[in-house]
């Protein structure tokens, strides 16, 4: 293992380029505690979401006030495995794709102009009924609405509906919801075209360069996104490495066996040690 570390160090060292891919599965290691993010309702005695449906005993409610607890507390955190990435590749050239929506990437200290999330972004509201391709900045909207939580839960358990403190789409006057590609029936793509394009002409700028690669904890969730994009990067690039760090899937396709290496640990575990 020494062995295999300080080969990999060497080749973050030596590259002139770094992509890296980071997976669904990155974001459940190390992740948080309901209470944390229960934490503004904590006065009232509820720690999560099956605390908060006995309070309401309205599903549609609290399926609302979770996702937005959960946004405003992704918005001012980050995960320690994302905070060691920026750590890690800091002073390279580098760019991120992640296949993950939560704003935790955005608090790491990466820089947002490298980042882009073609799965969607937490971050962004998007009519439910994608009248337009118009996208929403959410902060504000989610910020004043956890400052006004307990009268608005006083006003849903005196029977009010949840649907008079819904945003709306200033178009067709439907809900405007997360712009999340598993959430909705028609995903608004232009919450991330345009960083798409940025990534696309990093990309080509690597073309016979000293391009590394990282995958951590890509599956075979979406692999036209990550896992086969970056092994035909590999295969074309004479000068290209691939790292796939995958506590499940750790396998190379054999066409780049030999230039790529294969990490079976989980992303967190081998963030922290490739960082000694």
């Amino acid at each position: 293992m020494d062995n295999q570390m300080d080969l990999i160090k060497s080749k973050i060292e030596d590259a002139e380029y770094i992509l890296v891919g980071c997976g669904l599965g990155f974001e459940n290691i190390g992740s948080f505690a309901e209470e944390e993010i229960y934490k503004p309702l904590s006065e009232s005695g509820i720690n999560g979401k099956a605390k908060l449906l006995e309070e309401l005993q309205e599903e549609e409610a609290v399926s609302w006030i979770h996702q937005v607890l959960v946004n405003y507390f992704n918005k001012e955190h980050t995960l320690q495995a994302y905070s060691d990435l920026y750590e890690l590749i800091k002073d390279k050239n580098y760019f991120v794709l992640s296949m993950n929506t939560s704003e935790l990437i955005m608090q790491s200290g990466l820089e947002h102009s490298k980042i882009v999330m073609p799965c969607g972004n937490e971050g962004l509201f998007q009519c439910s009924k994608s009248c337009t391709h118009d996208i929403y900045q959410n902060r504000d909207y989610v910020l004043n609405f956890v400052e006004q939580l307990p009268d608005i839960m006083e006003s849903v358990k005196s029977g009010k509906s949840i649907k008079e403190y819904l945003p709306y789409c200033k178009e067709c006057g439907e809900t405007l919801t997360f712009n999340l590609r598993a959430d909705v029936e028609s995903y608004v793509e232009e919450g991330y075209l345009a960083q798409w394009q940025n990534y696309m002409q990093w990309l080509s700028r690597t073309l016979n360069r000293k391009l590394l690669l990282i995958e951590l904890e890509v599956d075979f969730t979406l692999p036209s996104l990550i896992r086969w994009p970056f092994e035909k990067n590999a295969y074309l690039n004479n000068k290209a490495c691939l790292i796939r760090v995958n506590h499940e899937f750790p396998q190379l396709a054999e066409e780049i066996s030999g230039k790529g290496i294969s990490v079976s640990m989980t992303a967190d575990e081998f963030l922290k040690v490739v960082n000694k």
